[in-house]
């Protein structure tokens, strides 16, 4: 799920940003004297969000006091091999402070003094106006699939009720090619009756349908419930459609068909909505 959020506790101003992930994945940028903090920043991260790839930037702070330090010992250690060097080389150049310079382990900064209740509350803050912009997002989409189970609940409706036509027609049909086998004499209603009895009960998706509707109540309680609920409902989907394709399975009737094909794509929506959800 997107969103953006900010917080500033003392001299540290922190900006988090979120993006959809269907786990989670923490990214910290820290400046140097901060790197110690990146562990204990990481567990406040994961105790409050649980999806998404997150991204922690802490700009660096100006912070007074900060020393500039020189490791003369390593720089003798550089100029005597540099000289060495030079001598065995036959170099003329002289060797001068601009290449010592270059030797970047040469120079160290101390660590500054760091509050850390100021920073791991920044960070708090942070989190906190991230989840307000998240959960606007999140009850635009929590509106959207709520809709489409509306319509998945519509097209089941449709399917149940298409059955049983399906069950007559079948039996008009039967009874038909019965009696064009036997030259319109006449048909056996025992043999019909044992046939139609076959016919429903290999298309018979009353376990489907039953299995369904619970799915989809669970399905809106856990909607309704609101916490961590992406892993739950993308679990629940994976059975709505195992349901969905045993029931096209079932039943081969062109208007069945084309319900349970738009039962598929609202599930292919939701599926895509869930996630962004965490």
């Amino acid at each position: 799920m997107t969103g953006y959020g900010r917080g500033t506790s003392g001299c540290f101003k922190i900006e988090i940003r979120s993006s959809n992930h269907k786990n989670i994945d923490i990214n910290i940028n820290l400046p140097y004297y901060l790197f110690s903090h990146e562990t204990e920043i990481r567990k406040i991260v994961k105790k409050k969000l649980n999806r998404g790839r997150i991204d922690v930037y802490v700009p660096k702070q100006d912070i007074e006091g900060i020393k500039l330090n020189v490791n003369r010992s390593l720089a003798r250690e550089y100029y005597n091999a540099l000289t060495s060097l030079k001598d065995e080389l036959s170099i003329n150049e002289e060797i001068g402070i601009q290449l010592l310079a270059s030797q970047r382990d040469i120079f160290f900064m101390d660590e500054p003094e760091v509050n850390t209740d100021d920073l791991y509350q920044a960070v708090d803050l942070a989190i906190d106006d991230l989840m307000r912009s998240r959960s606007d997002e999140a009850k635009e989409l929590m509106d959207d699939i709520s809709e489409r189970v509306h319509l998945f609940r519509t097209y089941l409706k449709a399917i149940e009720d298409q059955r049983q036509d399906f069950i007559r027609s079948s039996q008009n049909r039967l009874r038909d090619r019965i009696r064009e086998l036997l030259d319109d004499k006449d048909v056996d209603d025992t043999r019909l009756v044992q046939e139609v009895a076959y016919l429903i009960e290999k298309s018979d998706i009353t376990e489907e349908i039953v299995r369904i509707k619970s799915h989809l109540k669970h399905f809106e309680e856990v909607l309704r419930a609101g916490d961590t609920i992406g892993k739950k409902l993308d679990f629940l989907v994976q059975e709505l459609r195992r349901e969905i394709n045993t029931i096209s399975a079932k039943v081969q009737d062109a208007g069945i068909s084309t319900k349970v094909v738009e039962s598929k794509h609202e599930l292919e929506k939701i599926k895509e909505q869930i996630q962004n959800l965490q």
